[in-house]
């Protein structure tokens, strides 16, 4: 069963990928908030099953594979609609699709392509593409955080007094950190994107990576925001290969 983090809140188990919330909005709609590599589907569902009520929404914090791989096979279960975006997004046919968008260095394009090979999620529809800052479901509001990719999102939960990030930072065991710059679609837009969301940031956050912080999160990214980009040195080369190593192995194994 999955884990009950507040009234209305799951964390959901047996996903691969991003962490998967179900969050239930001021009017009862019961949203989920990203949706893990495709083959979460069958975990997902599963735990939809066991919870029980209907699923109204698949929110998508960003496009990649990690994130939003399951979104069709649960709409196609469900009945959902997948909100993201409109510059996370692109016109084909008179429909708005996802658009895949990667980091711009050449070691981050390969890493991603390694990462994301079995879950693409480029031309998946999306039956809401939102514009801006604005409510997208009762009492759940999408603040845009641009920079790791042009149309990645927070979402906010008024009622929880919580956020739910993406990529925006990343939680190893409660400490947070940046996605490294090669990962990054406009670092320097990434960077200010912290800084910008960090000044009204709730004390409960939600990462799309690693574990979930239920105080101390406004105060934790105002202090990442406010640090800048350190040099490469073997002390932080160091750092960094134990963090993607961890990041790795999370990623390659369905949430316990």
């Amino acid at each position: 069963m999955a884990e009950v983090l507040a009234s209305g809140l799951w964390w959901l188990h047996g996903t691969r990928g991003s962490n998967v919330f179900l969050v239930e909005a001021a009017n009862g709609e019961r949203a989920l908030i990203d949706s893990g590599f495709a083959s979460s589907a069958g975990a997902i569902l599963e735990e939809l099953r066991e919870i029980g009520g209907e699923l109204s929404a698949i929110l998508l914090t960003h496009g990649h594979g990690d994130h939003a791989g399951a979104a069709d096979a649960v709409r196609s279960a469900t009945g959902a609609r997948v909100f993201a975006s409109r510059a996370e997004c692109t016109e084909s046919d008179g429909k708005m699709v996802l658009q895949t968008a990667v980091a711009r260095t050449r070691i981050g394009k390969r890493a991603f392509a390694l990462a994301g090979r079995r879950s693409a999620t480029g031309g998946l529809r999306i039956d809401r593409a939102f514009e801006g800052e604005g409510e997208v479901l009762p009492g759940i509001r999408a603040v845009p955080v641009p920079g790791h990719t042009p149309g990645s999102v927070c979402y906010v939960v008024d009622r929880l007094g919580a956020a739910f990030v993406g990529d925006l930072v990343i939680s190893h065991e409660g400490t947070l950190t940046r996605a490294m710059r090669m990962a990054n679609h406009d670092d320097a837009e990434y960077l200010e994107s912290i800084r910008r969301f960090a000044a009204g940031a709730p004390e409960t956050g939600f990462p799309g990576h690693g574990t979930p912080l239920l105080t101390g999160f406004g105060g934790a990214l105002r202090e990442l925001g406010a640090l800048p980009r350190r040099r490469p040195g073997f002390a932080i080369l160091w750092e960094r290969a134990t963090r993607m190593f961890r990041f790795g192995r999370q990623m390659s194994r369905p949430r316990a």
